[in-house]
């Protein structure tokens, strides 16, 4: 389904079904994302529960599978053409946000202060919301920027077309991490 809500345009996506080019579900995600009326709803997000895009060791999937590593086949080329900035995904019991990354390379070497516009998406895991934690893997990604093995939940507050206030808060202490 999709939804607004102040400046930004949601679209969730169902991780179960078949997600793959050509199916319903992909026809109804290019059909939202291109819907965006980026003068009202500047902020393109996309949201599915399983993770396209992690460094968590626990939860590796097959290719194919809606969890494909990136979606590198898939949605990054309709998150590229539409200029999707976040990509956020739970399921993976902790955080992780990447850079800006198209293709496994991020397309900026800034950390956290991001300005203008680029062809890339920012993914970010936020499943510390219950159940164990997980683990990630000893690889080391060049598109993964921050991580944190905790409970925690991301708040964002847009203040305009072209600033957004991201943060990452532990559940702990209420305090910003990321």
């Amino acid at each position: 389904y999709s939804t607004d809500y102040g400046m930004f345009h949601f679209c969730i996506a169902d991780s179960e079904l078949d997600w793959q080019e050509g199916t319903e579900q992909y026809k109804f995600i290019e059909e939202c994302l291109a819907s965006a009326d980026r003068q009202k709803q500047p902020w393109l997000i996309f949201i599915a529960h399983r993770v396209l895009g992690y460094s968590s060791n626990s939860w590796l999937a097959y290719n194919g599978a809606f969890e494909e590593p990136m979606g590198r086949e898939t949605y990054q080329k309709l998150w590229q053409k539409y200029k999707v900035d976040i990509a956020f995904f739970g399921h993976v019991h902790n955080y992780e946000r990447s850079c800006p990354v198209y293709e496994n390379y991020c397309v900026s070497e800034e950390k956290s202060h991001y300005s203008g516009t680029f062809n890339a998406t920012i993914h970010v895991v936020a499943g510390g919301g219950g159940s164990h934690l997980s683990d990630y893997t000893s690889l080391q990604t060049s598109w993964s920027i921050f991580k944190d093995q905790d409970f925690g939940f991301v708040k964002l507050t847009a203040f305009n077309h072209s600033a957004l206030l991201f943060e990452y808060k532990k559940s702990s202490d209420g305090q910003v991490y990321d």
